[in-house]
């Protein structure tokens, strides 16, 4: 189990999600990108989310 963190763009309500080696977005919390740590969670929310962000953390259960 391990503490993740997930960035919701405020205007769109859309999480952020790896996409091809870029970022995208989703509705689906299940499809949204895990960062590992809340420095790389903010600064990727800085450059994708012009109008603000929600950042929630939570813990999950690491798959093997």
């Amino acid at each position: 189990m391990g503490r993740v963190f997930v960035v919701q763009d405020k205007e769109s309500a859309l999480f952020l999600c790896p996409h091809y080696g870029d970022v995208s977005y989703t509705q689906w919390l299940d499809e949204a990108g895990r960062f590992d740590d809340e420095e790389s969670a903010v600064e990727t929310a800085h450059v994708h989310c012009t109008e603000g962000f929600r950042l929630t953390s939570f813990y999950e259960i690491k798959e093997l």
